[in-house]
Protein backbone atom coordinates (compact mmCIF):
# COMPACT_ATOMS: atom_id res chain seq x y z
CA UNK A 1 0.00 0.00 0.00
CA UNK A 2 1.60 3.26 -1.18
CA UNK A 3 -1.00 5.64 0.33
CA UNK A 4 -1.26 6.70 3.97
CA UNK A 5 -4.93 7.25 4.88
CA UNK A 6 -3.94 8.79 8.21
CA UNK A 7 -1.51 11.35 6.81
CA UNK A 8 -2.51 14.51 4.98
CA UNK A 9 -0.66 17.41 3.41
CA UNK A 10 -1.89 19.59 6.25
CA UNK A 11 -0.45 17.24 8.89
CA UNK A 12 2.88 17.48 7.09
CA UNK A 13 2.64 21.26 7.07
CA UNK A 14 2.71 21.33 3.26
CA UNK A 15 0.67 23.69 1.11
CA UNK A 16 0.54 23.76 -2.70
CA UNK A 17 1.58 27.05 -4.27
CA UNK A 18 1.52 28.79 -7.64
CA UNK A 19 4.75 29.56 -9.46
CA UNK A 20 5.39 33.30 -9.69
CA UNK A 21 6.57 33.00 -13.29
CA UNK A 22 4.46 30.34 -14.99
CA UNK A 23 1.51 30.30 -12.56
CA UNK A 24 1.43 26.50 -12.54
CA UNK A 25 0.38 24.69 -9.34
CA UNK A 26 3.36 23.20 -7.50
CA UNK A 27 3.99 20.98 -4.48
CA UNK A 28 7.24 20.24 -2.62
CA UNK A 29 7.38 16.96 -0.69
CA UNK A 30 11.13 16.40 -0.88
CA UNK A 31 13.31 15.45 2.12
CA UNK A 32 10.26 14.23 4.09
CA UNK A 33 11.32 10.63 4.68
CA UNK A 34 7.98 9.63 3.15
CA UNK A 35 7.31 5.93 2.61
CA UNK A 36 3.63 6.34 1.65
CA UNK A 37 1.98 9.32 0.02
CA UNK A 38 -0.66 11.43 1.84
CA UNK A 39 -4.18 10.52 0.76
CA UNK A 40 -5.26 14.03 -0.25
CA UNK A 41 -2.39 14.50 -2.71
CA UNK A 42 -4.47 12.93 -5.48
CA UNK A 43 -7.23 15.50 -5.09
CA UNK A 44 -4.93 18.12 -6.60
CA UNK A 45 -6.05 17.41 -10.16
CA UNK A 46 -4.58 20.70 -11.44
CA UNK A 47 -1.11 19.92 -10.05
CA UNK A 48 1.57 20.46 -12.70
CA UNK A 49 4.83 20.27 -10.74
CA UNK A 50 5.62 17.72 -7.99
CA UNK A 51 8.88 17.20 -6.12
CA UNK A 52 9.20 13.87 -4.27
CA UNK A 53 13.01 13.73 -4.20
CA UNK A 54 14.92 12.13 -1.31
CA UNK A 55 12.21 10.02 0.27
CA UNK A 56 11.74 6.28 0.83
CA UNK A 57 9.17 5.52 -1.83
CA UNK A 58 9.41 2.13 -3.52
CA UNK A 59 6.09 2.16 -5.39
CA UNK A 60 3.34 4.54 -6.47
CA UNK A 61 -0.38 3.83 -5.98
CA UNK A 62 -2.88 3.59 -8.83
CA UNK A 63 -4.44 6.82 -7.55
CA UNK A 64 -1.31 8.62 -8.77
CA UNK A 65 -2.81 8.40 -12.25
CA UNK A 66 -5.37 11.04 -11.23
CA UNK A 67 -2.65 13.71 -11.56
CA UNK A 68 -3.30 13.96 -15.30
CA UNK A 69 -2.00 17.51 -15.67
CA UNK A 70 1.38 16.78 -14.11
CA UNK A 71 4.17 18.09 -16.34
CA UNK A 72 7.27 18.02 -14.10
CA UNK A 73 7.86 15.09 -11.75
CA UNK A 74 10.89 14.56 -9.48
CA UNK A 75 11.38 11.05 -8.00
CA UNK A 76 15.14 11.11 -7.44
CA UNK A 77 16.83 9.41 -4.47
CA UNK A 78 14.06 6.98 -3.61
CA UNK A 79 13.86 3.18 -3.39
CA UNK A 80 12.25 2.24 -6.69
CA UNK A 81 13.55 -1.06 -8.06
CA UNK A 82 11.01 -1.14 -10.90
CA UNK A 83 9.52 1.60 -13.02
CA UNK A 84 6.06 2.50 -11.64
CA UNK A 85 3.60 1.52 -14.38
CA UNK A 86 1.19 4.27 -13.33
CA UNK A 87 3.65 6.87 -14.64
CA UNK A 88 2.78 5.80 -18.18
CA UNK A 89 -0.71 7.24 -17.62
CA UNK A 90 0.64 10.75 -17.02
CA UNK A 91 0.65 11.66 -20.70
CA UNK A 92 1.21 15.38 -20.06
CA UNK A 93 4.65 14.77 -18.54
CA UNK A 94 7.38 16.93 -20.03
CA UNK A 95 10.18 16.23 -17.54
CA UNK A 96 10.69 13.07 -15.50
CA UNK A 97 13.56 12.66 -13.04
CA UNK A 98 14.24 9.15 -11.69
CA UNK A 99 17.95 9.26 -10.89
CA UNK A 100 19.49 7.45 -7.90
CA UNK A 101 17.08 4.54 -7.64
CA UNK A 102 17.58 0.86 -8.52
CA UNK A 103 15.74 0.62 -11.82
CA UNK A 104 16.69 -2.14 -14.24
CA UNK A 105 13.92 -2.01 -16.85
CA UNK A 106 11.52 0.43 -18.49
CA UNK A 107 8.07 -0.75 -19.68
CA UNK A 108 7.22 -0.38 -23.35
CA UNK A 109 4.18 1.68 -22.35
CA UNK A 110 6.51 4.60 -21.70
CA UNK A 111 5.88 5.39 -25.38
CA UNK A 112 2.56 6.85 -24.21
CA UNK A 113 4.49 9.82 -22.77
CA UNK A 114 4.52 11.56 -26.13
CA UNK A 115 5.17 15.03 -24.63
CA UNK A 116 8.28 13.90 -22.75
CA UNK A 117 11.31 16.10 -23.41
CA UNK A 118 13.66 15.41 -20.49
CA UNK A 119 14.30 12.01 -18.90
CA UNK A 120 16.90 11.40 -16.18
CA UNK A 121 17.70 7.73 -15.44
CA UNK A 122 21.21 8.25 -14.09
CA UNK A 123 22.57 6.34 -11.09
CA UNK A 124 20.36 3.28 -11.54
CA UNK A 125 21.09 -0.39 -12.33
CA UNK A 126 20.49 -0.71 -16.07
CA UNK A 127 22.59 -3.50 -17.62
CA UNK A 128 20.93 -3.02 -21.00
CA UNK A 129 19.62 0.09 -22.70
CA UNK A 130 15.81 0.11 -22.30
CA UNK A 131 14.33 -0.86 -25.66
CA UNK A 132 11.06 0.73 -24.53
CA UNK A 133 12.73 4.10 -25.15
CA UNK A 134 13.46 3.20 -28.77
CA UNK A 135 10.05 4.24 -30.02
CA UNK A 136 9.16 6.87 -32.59
CA UNK A 137 6.33 8.03 -30.31
CA UNK A 138 9.02 9.64 -28.13
CA UNK A 139 10.01 11.97 -30.95
CA UNK A 140 9.96 15.02 -28.65
CA UNK A 141 12.57 13.60 -26.27
CA UNK A 142 15.50 16.02 -26.35
CA UNK A 143 17.53 15.20 -23.25
CA UNK A 144 18.32 11.68 -21.98
CA UNK A 145 20.60 11.19 -18.98
CA UNK A 146 21.87 7.65 -18.27
CA UNK A 147 25.15 8.33 -16.47
CA UNK A 148 26.45 5.87 -13.90
CA UNK A 149 24.63 2.70 -14.89
CA UNK A 150 26.08 -0.62 -16.10
CA UNK A 151 25.45 -0.37 -19.84
CA UNK A 152 27.91 -2.29 -22.01
CA UNK A 153 26.46 -1.26 -25.38
CA UNK A 154 23.68 0.64 -27.11
CA UNK A 155 21.15 -1.10 -29.39
CA UNK A 156 21.06 -0.14 -33.05
CA UNK A 157 17.47 1.01 -32.47
CA UNK A 158 18.71 3.96 -30.39
CA UNK A 159 18.75 5.96 -33.63
CA UNK A 160 14.94 6.05 -33.48
CA UNK A 161 15.38 8.89 -30.95
CA UNK A 162 16.04 11.34 -33.77
CA UNK A 163 14.97 14.38 -31.76
CA UNK A 164 17.61 13.82 -29.06
CA UNK A 165 19.92 16.81 -28.57
CA UNK A 166 21.66 15.90 -25.29
CA UNK A 167 22.76 12.35 -24.47
CA UNK A 168 24.69 11.57 -21.27
CA UNK A 169 26.30 8.11 -20.97
CA UNK A 170 29.26 8.76 -18.68
CA UNK A 171 30.45 6.23 -16.10
CA UNK A 172 28.99 3.16 -17.75
CA UNK A 173 30.78 0.13 -19.23
CA UNK A 174 30.21 0.91 -22.91
CA UNK A 175 32.54 -1.20 -25.03
CA UNK A 176 31.43 0.05 -28.45
CA UNK A 177 28.95 2.37 -30.14
CA UNK A 178 26.64 1.30 -32.98
CA UNK A 179 26.96 2.85 -36.43
CA UNK A 180 23.34 3.99 -36.10
CA UNK A 181 24.31 6.64 -33.55
CA UNK A 182 25.46 8.60 -36.62
CA UNK A 183 21.77 8.90 -37.60
CA UNK A 184 20.99 10.98 -34.49
CA UNK A 185 21.73 14.09 -36.50
CA UNK A 186 20.22 16.55 -34.01
CA UNK A 187 22.73 15.61 -31.29
CA UNK A 188 24.47 18.67 -29.89
CA UNK A 189 26.04 17.19 -26.75
CA UNK A 190 27.31 13.67 -26.06
CA UNK A 191 28.93 12.73 -22.75
CA UNK A 192 30.96 9.49 -22.75
CA UNK A 193 33.38 10.04 -19.86
CA UNK A 194 34.84 6.93 -18.18
CA UNK A 195 33.74 4.24 -20.60
CA UNK A 196 36.11 1.54 -21.96
CA UNK A 197 35.58 2.72 -25.54
CA UNK A 198 38.48 2.17 -27.93
CA UNK A 199 37.05 3.86 -31.02
CA UNK A 200 34.12 5.76 -32.52
CA UNK A 201 32.01 4.85 -35.58
CA UNK A 202 33.84 5.80 -38.76
CA UNK A 203 31.37 8.45 -39.95
CA UNK A 204 30.67 9.79 -36.45
CA UNK A 205 32.20 13.20 -37.09
CA UNK A 206 30.96 13.64 -40.65
CA UNK A 207 27.32 12.75 -39.97
CA UNK A 208 26.85 14.47 -36.60
CA UNK A 209 27.30 17.98 -37.94
CA UNK A 210 25.47 19.66 -35.04
CA UNK A 211 27.55 17.95 -32.36
CA UNK A 212 29.43 20.69 -30.52
CA UNK A 213 30.18 19.07 -27.16
CA UNK A 214 31.86 15.66 -27.07
CA UNK A 215 33.27 14.73 -23.65
CA UNK A 216 35.30 11.52 -23.56
CA UNK A 217 37.61 11.90 -20.55
CA UNK A 218 38.82 8.54 -19.32
CA UNK A 219 38.01 6.69 -22.56
CA UNK A 220 41.09 4.68 -23.64
CA UNK A 221 40.81 5.51 -27.34
CA UNK A 222 43.42 4.15 -29.68
CA UNK A 223 45.96 6.59 -31.05
CA UNK A 224 45.82 8.79 -33.06
CA UNK A 225 42.03 8.92 -32.58
CA UNK A 226 42.56 10.09 -29.00
CA UNK A 227 44.63 13.06 -30.14
CA UNK A 228 41.95 14.05 -32.64
CA UNK A 229 39.15 13.82 -30.06
CA UNK A 230 41.18 15.87 -27.58
CA UNK A 231 41.57 18.65 -30.15
CA UNK A 232 37.85 18.94 -30.83
CA UNK A 233 35.21 18.03 -33.37
CA UNK A 234 36.92 19.74 -36.30
CA UNK A 235 40.06 17.66 -35.81
CA UNK A 236 38.00 14.47 -35.38
CA UNK A 237 36.11 15.11 -38.63
CA UNK A 238 39.36 15.66 -40.52
CA UNK A 239 40.97 12.52 -39.06
CA UNK A 240 38.01 10.26 -39.80
CA UNK A 241 37.55 11.81 -43.24
CA UNK A 242 41.08 10.86 -44.32
CA UNK A 243 40.60 7.24 -43.19
CA UNK A 244 37.17 6.91 -44.81
CA UNK A 245 38.34 8.30 -48.15
CA UNK A 246 41.27 5.85 -48.11
CA UNK A 247 39.04 2.84 -47.44
CA UNK A 248 36.44 3.98 -49.99
CA UNK A 249 39.13 4.44 -52.65
CA UNK A 250 40.60 0.97 -52.00
CA UNK A 251 37.16 -0.68 -51.98
CA UNK A 252 37.51 -2.02 -48.43
CA UNK A 253 34.18 -0.54 -47.35
CA UNK A 254 30.76 -0.78 -48.94
CA UNK A 255 27.31 0.42 -47.89
CA UNK A 256 24.64 -2.09 -46.95
CA UNK A 257 20.91 -1.45 -46.73
CA UNK A 258 19.65 -2.38 -43.27
CA UNK A 259 16.65 -4.64 -42.77
CA UNK A 260 15.32 -2.33 -40.05
CA UNK A 261 14.90 0.51 -42.53
CA UNK A 262 17.62 2.66 -40.96
CA UNK A 263 19.26 3.23 -44.35
CA UNK A 264 22.73 2.38 -45.59
CA UNK A 265 25.50 1.63 -43.12
CA UNK A 266 29.24 1.29 -43.81
CA UNK A 267 30.43 -2.31 -43.74
CA UNK A 268 33.71 -4.10 -44.22
CA UNK A 269 33.94 -5.70 -47.64
CA UNK A 270 33.40 -9.47 -47.59
CA UNK A 271 33.88 -10.64 -51.16
CA UNK A 272 36.44 -13.43 -51.15
CA UNK A 273 36.20 -17.16 -50.65
CA UNK A 274 37.86 -18.21 -48.51
CA UNK A 275 37.19 -14.93 -46.72
CA UNK A 276 40.36 -15.30 -44.65
CA UNK A 277 42.46 -17.45 -42.36
CA UNK A 278 40.91 -18.68 -39.10
CA UNK A 279 43.32 -20.03 -36.48
CA UNK A 280 42.14 -22.24 -33.62
CA UNK A 281 44.69 -22.68 -30.82
CA UNK A 282 43.33 -25.27 -28.40
CA UNK A 283 45.46 -25.70 -25.28
CA UNK A 284 42.60 -27.20 -23.27
CA UNK A 285 42.13 -30.38 -25.29
CA UNK A 286 43.83 -32.37 -22.51
CA UNK A 287 40.77 -31.72 -20.33
CA UNK A 288 38.77 -34.04 -22.55
CA UNK A 289 40.85 -37.03 -21.48
CA UNK A 290 39.72 -36.60 -17.89
CA UNK A 291 36.03 -37.02 -18.74
CA UNK A 292 35.76 -40.82 -18.83
CA UNK A 293 33.67 -43.52 -17.24
CA UNK A 294 35.24 -45.86 -14.73
CA UNK A 295 35.70 -48.55 -17.40
CA UNK A 296 37.79 -46.12 -19.44
CA UNK A 297 35.25 -45.36 -22.15
CA UNK A 298 34.89 -41.72 -23.14
CA UNK A 299 31.51 -40.53 -21.88
CA UNK A 300 31.53 -37.16 -23.64
CA UNK A 301 33.10 -35.85 -26.83
CA UNK A 302 36.87 -35.84 -26.70
CA UNK A 303 38.89 -32.67 -26.84
CA UNK A 304 39.50 -33.15 -30.55
CA UNK A 305 35.85 -33.73 -31.46
CA UNK A 306 34.86 -30.70 -29.40
CA UNK A 307 37.30 -28.36 -31.11
CA UNK A 308 36.32 -29.86 -34.46
CA UNK A 309 32.89 -28.30 -33.89
CA UNK A 310 34.58 -24.90 -34.09
CA UNK A 311 36.32 -25.93 -37.27
CA UNK A 312 33.04 -27.02 -38.82
CA UNK A 313 31.35 -23.68 -38.04
CA UNK A 314 34.25 -21.64 -39.41
CA UNK A 315 34.33 -23.70 -42.59
CA UNK A 316 30.63 -22.97 -43.07
CA UNK A 317 31.39 -19.27 -42.62
CA UNK A 318 33.93 -19.50 -45.43
CA UNK A 319 37.26 -19.51 -43.57
CA UNK A 320 40.50 -21.33 -44.32
CA UNK A 321 40.86 -23.04 -40.93
CA UNK A 322 44.18 -23.87 -39.25
CA UNK A 323 43.88 -26.09 -36.16
CA UNK A 324 46.70 -26.11 -33.57
CA UNK A 325 46.72 -27.96 -30.26
CA UNK A 326 48.93 -27.94 -27.19
CA UNK A 327 51.20 -25.06 -28.25
CA UNK A 328 53.82 -23.81 -25.83
CA UNK A 329 53.82 -20.06 -25.29
CA UNK A 330 56.65 -19.30 -27.69
CA UNK A 331 55.08 -21.64 -30.24
CA UNK A 332 51.88 -19.58 -30.11
CA UNK A 333 53.87 -16.46 -30.94
CA UNK A 334 55.82 -18.22 -33.69
CA UNK A 335 52.71 -19.72 -35.28
CA UNK A 336 50.93 -16.37 -35.42
CA UNK A 337 54.02 -14.59 -36.72
CA UNK A 338 54.32 -17.15 -39.48
CA UNK A 339 50.71 -16.52 -40.49
CA UNK A 340 51.25 -12.74 -40.37
CA UNK A 341 54.05 -13.09 -42.92
CA UNK A 342 51.70 -14.66 -45.44
CA UNK A 343 50.12 -12.53 -48.14
CA UNK A 344 46.54 -11.71 -47.05
CA UNK A 345 45.91 -9.34 -49.96
CA UNK A 346 43.26 -11.65 -51.39
CA UNK A 347 41.57 -12.21 -48.03
CA UNK A 348 39.03 -9.93 -46.33
CA UNK A 349 39.69 -10.66 -42.65
CA UNK A 350 41.43 -12.78 -40.02
CA UNK A 351 40.07 -14.75 -37.07
CA UNK A 352 42.00 -16.21 -34.13
CA UNK A 353 40.32 -18.36 -31.48
CA UNK A 354 42.34 -19.31 -28.39
CA UNK A 355 41.30 -21.71 -25.64
CA UNK A 356 43.91 -21.78 -22.92
CA UNK A 357 44.86 -21.28 -19.31
CA UNK A 358 45.76 -17.75 -18.32
CA UNK A 359 44.98 -14.66 -16.33
CA UNK A 360 43.60 -11.22 -17.00
CA UNK A 361 45.17 -10.08 -20.24
CA UNK A 362 47.45 -13.12 -20.49
CA UNK A 363 47.55 -16.57 -22.04
CA UNK A 364 49.58 -19.30 -20.34
CA UNK A 365 50.88 -22.21 -22.39
CA UNK A 366 51.39 -25.79 -21.14
CA UNK A 367 54.96 -24.77 -20.29
CA UNK A 368 53.66 -22.32 -17.67
CA UNK A 369 55.00 -19.25 -19.50
CA UNK A 370 52.57 -16.35 -19.93
CA UNK A 371 52.14 -14.23 -23.05
CA UNK A 372 50.34 -10.89 -23.16
CA UNK A 373 47.21 -10.93 -25.31
CA UNK A 374 48.18 -7.53 -26.68
CA UNK A 375 51.52 -8.95 -27.82
CA UNK A 376 49.71 -11.65 -29.80
CA UNK A 377 47.39 -9.14 -31.43
CA UNK A 378 50.16 -6.70 -32.33
CA UNK A 379 51.61 -9.40 -34.58
CA UNK A 380 48.84 -8.41 -37.01
CA UNK A 381 49.11 -4.64 -36.66
CA UNK A 382 49.29 -2.38 -39.70
CA UNK A 383 53.10 -2.29 -39.49
CA UNK A 384 53.64 -6.01 -38.89
CA UNK A 385 51.06 -7.31 -41.36
CA UNK A 386 50.44 -4.66 -44.05
CA UNK A 387 48.27 -6.97 -46.18
CA UNK A 388 45.64 -6.96 -43.40
CA UNK A 389 45.65 -3.17 -42.93
CA UNK A 390 42.11 -1.71 -42.81
CA UNK A 391 40.69 -5.25 -42.66
CA UNK A 392 38.96 -6.73 -39.58
CA UNK A 393 41.04 -8.91 -37.29
CA UNK A 394 38.94 -10.88 -34.77
CA UNK A 395 40.28 -12.56 -31.63
CA UNK A 396 38.04 -14.75 -29.45
CA UNK A 397 39.58 -15.95 -26.17
CA UNK A 398 38.24 -18.37 -23.60
CA UNK A 399 40.66 -18.51 -20.68
CA UNK A 400 40.66 -20.68 -17.59
CA UNK A 401 41.91 -18.40 -14.82
CA UNK A 402 44.40 -20.83 -13.35
CA UNK A 403 47.85 -22.27 -13.99
CA UNK A 404 48.00 -25.35 -16.26
CA UNK A 405 49.71 -27.35 -13.49
CA UNK A 406 46.71 -26.83 -11.16
CA UNK A 407 44.77 -30.02 -10.66
CA UNK A 408 41.03 -29.92 -11.41
CA UNK A 409 38.78 -29.59 -8.41
CA UNK A 410 35.53 -31.34 -7.72
CA UNK A 411 32.44 -29.80 -6.09
CA UNK A 412 33.17 -31.66 -2.90
CA UNK A 413 36.72 -30.41 -2.58
CA UNK A 414 37.48 -28.23 0.39
CA UNK A 415 39.50 -25.06 0.67
CA UNK A 416 40.20 -22.39 -1.88
CA UNK A 417 41.22 -22.92 -5.50
CA UNK A 418 44.73 -24.07 -6.18
CA UNK A 419 47.18 -21.20 -6.50
CA UNK A 420 50.65 -21.74 -7.87
CA UNK A 421 53.79 -19.80 -6.92
CA UNK A 422 53.55 -17.89 -10.20
CA UNK A 423 50.33 -16.30 -8.99
CA UNK A 424 51.65 -15.30 -5.57
CA UNK A 425 53.54 -12.16 -4.64
CA UNK A 426 56.14 -11.91 -1.91
CA UNK A 427 53.48 -11.50 0.74
CA UNK A 428 51.87 -14.76 -0.26
CA UNK A 429 48.85 -13.01 -1.74
CA UNK A 430 47.32 -13.60 -5.15
CA UNK A 431 49.14 -11.48 -7.70
CA UNK A 432 47.66 -8.53 -9.54
CA UNK A 433 47.77 -10.53 -12.76
CA UNK A 434 44.42 -12.02 -11.83
CA UNK A 435 42.88 -8.79 -10.59
CA UNK A 436 43.79 -6.28 -13.29
CA UNK A 437 41.22 -3.82 -14.51
CA UNK A 438 39.19 -5.76 -17.12
CA UNK A 439 38.85 -2.56 -19.15
CA UNK A 440 42.63 -2.14 -19.47
CA UNK A 441 43.75 -1.82 -23.08
CA UNK A 442 44.39 -5.28 -24.52
CA UNK A 443 44.13 -4.40 -28.20
CA UNK A 444 46.85 -2.56 -30.14
CA UNK A 445 46.74 1.17 -30.88
CA UNK A 446 45.37 0.40 -34.31
CA UNK A 447 42.03 0.26 -36.11
CA UNK A 448 40.09 -2.83 -37.15
CA UNK A 449 40.62 -5.14 -34.17
CA UNK A 450 37.96 -7.04 -32.24
CA UNK A 451 38.76 -8.90 -29.03
CA UNK A 452 36.38 -10.82 -26.81
CA UNK A 453 37.60 -12.46 -23.61
CA UNK A 454 35.61 -14.89 -21.50
CA UNK A 455 37.48 -15.53 -18.25
CA UNK A 456 36.37 -18.63 -16.36
CA UNK A 457 36.86 -17.74 -12.66
CA UNK A 458 39.49 -19.69 -10.71
CA UNK A 459 36.91 -21.12 -8.30
CA UNK A 460 34.79 -22.59 -11.12
CA UNK A 461 34.50 -26.35 -11.37
CA UNK A 462 35.61 -27.26 -14.91
CA UNK A 463 36.83 -30.83 -15.20
CA UNK A 464 36.29 -31.43 -18.90
CA UNK A 465 36.56 -29.63 -22.19
CA UNK A 466 32.81 -30.15 -22.56
CA UNK A 467 32.32 -27.93 -19.50
CA UNK A 468 34.50 -25.20 -20.97
CA UNK A 469 32.79 -25.27 -24.35
CA UNK A 470 29.35 -25.12 -22.76
CA UNK A 471 30.31 -21.98 -20.85
CA UNK A 472 31.23 -19.81 -23.82
CA UNK A 473 32.53 -21.37 -27.01
CA UNK A 474 29.41 -23.34 -27.92
CA UNK A 475 27.22 -20.29 -27.34
CA UNK A 476 29.53 -18.00 -29.32
CA UNK A 477 30.01 -20.18 -32.38
CA UNK A 478 26.43 -21.46 -32.30
CA UNK A 479 25.14 -17.89 -32.63
CA UNK A 480 27.80 -17.02 -35.17
CA UNK A 481 26.72 -19.93 -37.36
CA UNK A 482 23.09 -18.82 -37.08
CA UNK A 483 23.34 -15.02 -37.26
CA UNK A 484 26.79 -13.86 -38.45
CA UNK A 485 25.58 -13.58 -42.04
CA UNK A 486 22.53 -11.53 -41.02
CA UNK A 487 23.71 -9.39 -38.10
CA UNK A 488 26.66 -7.14 -37.39
CA UNK A 489 29.29 -9.21 -35.58
CA UNK A 490 29.23 -6.88 -32.56
CA UNK A 491 25.49 -7.39 -32.20
CA UNK A 492 26.03 -11.15 -32.34
CA UNK A 493 28.76 -11.03 -29.71
CA UNK A 494 26.69 -8.79 -27.48
CA UNK A 495 23.78 -11.28 -27.64
CA UNK A 496 26.22 -14.07 -26.78
CA UNK A 497 27.56 -12.20 -23.78
CA UNK A 498 24.06 -11.41 -22.52
CA UNK A 499 23.25 -15.12 -22.57
CA UNK A 500 26.57 -16.22 -21.08
CA UNK A 501 26.16 -13.88 -18.11
CA UNK A 502 23.02 -15.80 -17.13
CA UNK A 503 24.81 -19.17 -16.95
CA UNK A 504 25.56 -20.17 -13.37
CA UNK A 505 28.79 -22.11 -12.80
CA UNK A 506 29.39 -24.44 -9.87
CA UNK A 507 32.24 -23.38 -7.59
CA UNK A 508 34.28 -25.18 -4.96
CA UNK A 509 32.59 -23.22 -2.18
CA UNK A 510 29.12 -24.05 -3.47
CA UNK A 511 28.10 -20.40 -3.97
CA UNK A 512 28.21 -20.44 -7.75
CA UNK A 513 29.50 -17.77 -10.11
CA UNK A 514 29.21 -16.62 -13.71
CA UNK A 515 31.39 -15.44 -16.57
CA UNK A 516 31.43 -11.73 -17.38
CA UNK A 517 32.90 -11.55 -20.89
CA UNK A 518 34.36 -8.32 -22.19
CA UNK A 519 34.61 -6.78 -25.64
CA UNK A 520 37.34 -4.47 -26.87
CA UNK A 521 36.80 -3.19 -30.37
CA UNK A 522 38.43 -0.74 -32.74
CA UNK A 523 36.30 -1.85 -35.70
CA UNK A 524 35.44 1.17 -37.84
CA UNK A 525 32.52 -0.34 -39.73
CA UNK A 526 29.84 -2.99 -39.37
CA UNK A 527 30.99 -6.53 -40.07
CA UNK A 528 28.78 -9.20 -41.64
CA UNK A 529 30.34 -12.59 -42.36
CA UNK A 530 28.52 -12.91 -45.65
CA UNK A 531 29.34 -12.30 -49.28
CA UNK A 532 27.00 -9.61 -50.68
CA UNK A 533 25.42 -10.39 -54.04
CA UNK A 534 25.21 -6.69 -54.88
CA UNK A 535 27.04 -3.70 -53.51
CA UNK A 536 25.14 -0.53 -52.66
CA UNK A 537 26.46 2.73 -54.04
CA UNK A 538 26.76 5.20 -51.14
CA UNK A 539 24.75 8.40 -51.21
CA UNK A 540 26.41 11.42 -52.74
CA UNK A 541 25.46 13.64 -49.79
CA UNK A 542 28.36 12.15 -47.86
CA UNK A 543 30.78 12.51 -50.73
CA UNK A 544 31.64 8.80 -50.79
CA UNK A 545 32.94 6.93 -53.77
CA UNK A 546 31.65 3.53 -54.82
CA UNK A 547 33.77 0.62 -53.61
Amino acid sequence: MATDDTQSLQSLGITPYFSSSSRDLRLDLNYRNIQRLPYDLFKLEDLQWLNLNVNKLHELPLEFGALRKLRWLYLENNLFDRFPDVLCELTALVRLYLSTNSLKMIPRDICRLTELRWLDLSDNSFWEFPLGLCDSALSKLERLIMDNNKLTCLPAQVSILKGLKTFHLSDNQLEWLPQTICDMVKLEELQLTNNPLKTLPAYFGERLKRLRILVCKGCPFIQPLKNSVDKGMTSLREYQGVINRRCEHSGLVYFKKQNDGSGEKPCYRMRTRPRGVAVIIDNLSDLGSKDRDEDGRTSTPSGHSSSDILRSVLLKLGFNVRMMRGLMSLDIISALRFISLEDHSYFDCLMVCVLSYGGQGKVIGPDGVSVDVKQLMEIFSRENCPSLADKPKMFFLQVLDKHPSSSPRSPGASGSPAVTPRNLNKGGKRSSQMSEDPTAALIPDDDDFLLTVAMVPPAAVCESLRDVYTLYVNVLFGMMEKYARKLNILDVVNAVHSEVRTIRIATVDGKGTSIKPIIQSSLKYNLYLSVPTTLVTPTSSLGMASP
